[in-house]
């Protein structure tokens, strides 16, 4: 894979929140995963893929609403052809936020619960951001015959939220999971939306034992993985399932186990977004 590094200005005008107008620099990264596919790491935290030929340019997630601007210079600088399709892999704003960038123009492509969310946010301005709204939903299996192959599109749900999809690539073997891959990282897992951190799991199970052993594994958040890197994180997380759930069967609460410090061997895993005791927040419910 080759990594080539953008580091674009954004410009943020004077308003309520800033005394003053200021720059922010975006820094965006970009991986081929394979010829015509190539992974937009966004501010070293979000990711997106962008998937490129003769018939255009298609963009799985549109990160942040602040970095749209710069995202569409990073993706017109791998393809000057237009972008004809936006998948968006779930809900949340960090893969959403540039929709109205992003998706000027192009077939939006989601579960129904995403479009829901958007249009009902507290920011939903019809009139402004439609093009930003999915027009295409899916709530199981769709293809998209598209740059001369049949990419698979799957919605996987009660995982990470209710509304995730998986993205396929079969002539390169690209996988994009969205958010059933932090790589690396104890997960967020949004249960107020639908997600069920055993589900999660169980989720990630059926992905790895879907897809081929040579396949790229690109998540929301994190590296890129192989399979044998996603069944390690995958093991790694299941081991931290038994070692909680053993210590609830005797007696121990949320509080205790995080005063024992019963995640430390998973020190690593919280260096993100979830630390070991937001994971075992998230999971003391379900066990």
């Amino acid at each position: 894979m080759k990594n080539i590094a953008f580091v674009l200005i954004l410009s943020l005008s004077t308003g309520a929140i800033f005394a003053q107008s200021e720059t922010v620099k975006t820094e965006i990264t970009a991986t081929e995963l394979a010829p015509g596919n190539h992974r937009l790491f966004v501010d070293n935290r979000v990711s997106v893929v962008v998937h490129a030929g003769n018939d255009g340019v298609l963009v799985i997630d549109a990160a942040y609403e602040r970095t749209g601007n710069d995202l569409l210079a990073a993706i017109n600088s791998i393809s000057n052809k237009e972008i004809r399709f936006l998948i968006n892999t779930h809900m949340h704003g960090d893969h959403t936020g540039g929709n109205a960038v992003i998706g000027k123009g192009a077939h939006v492509i989601a579960h129904p619960g995403v479009k829901k969310f958007l249009a009902g946010g507290d920011k939903a301005k019809p009139d402004e951001t439609a093009h930003g709204l999915p027009d295409i939903t899916t709530t199981g299996n769709m293809t998209l015959d598209f740059n001369g192959e049949t990419i698979e599109i799957t919605h996987l749900p009660g995982g990470h939220t209710d509304n995730d999809l998986v993205v396929y690539f079969p002539a390169s073997r690209v996988v994009v999971t969205g958010d059933l891959l932090f790589a690396g990282y104890f997960p967020y897992v949004d249960v107020g939306n639908g997600g069920n951190p055993l589900t999660y799991l169980k989720n990630v199970e059926w992905i790895i034992n879907t897809y081929p052993d040579d396949a790229t594994f690109s998540g929301g958040h994190g590296p890129v993985f192989s399979k044998k890197e996603y069944k390690t994180w995958l093991s790694a997380l299941n081991e931290t399932i038994d070692v909680l759930r053993k210590a609830k069967s005797q007696g121990m609460d949320a509080a205790q186990m995080k005063s024992a410090g019963l995640l430390n061997d998973w020190a690593s895993f919280g260096a993100f977004f979830i630390t070991g005791d937001r994971w075992i927040d998230t999971l003391y419910p379900f066990l």
